[in-house]
């Protein structure tokens, strides 16, 4: 896993989650995937219409974290779906 741990001491995770990323129209070719996705978005929308002041500030930053913290996750999978891939294909 010290390999895995590199990966976060520069900014390949944000190349490897860029190349995730690029990949989504895989997963809304997803029924349930693409629902979500939409709904996601659309309660998204929703709730920063009804905002104002500090809670959209607020709210800005935790979609901003949300985004950030999502590379590290979309990093950490791509990693170990390349380490354990073979194993994931006996599943």
């Amino acid at each position: 896993m010290e390999s895995t741990r590199a990966i976060f001491e520069n900014d390949n995770y944000k190349s490897i989650s860029e190349l995730v990323n690029g990949k989504i129209h895989v997963l809304r070719e997803n029924q349930d995937f693409n629902e979500k996705y939409v709904r996601f978005f659309d309660l998204m929308d929703k709730l920063s219409e009804n905002l104002n002041g500090e809670n959209i500030d607020l709210f800005n930053e935790f979609i901003e974290l949300y985004y950030k913290t999502e590379e590290y996750y979309l990093a950490l999978a791509f990693s170990l779906g390349v380490k354990y891939g073979e194993e994931l294909n006996k599943i």
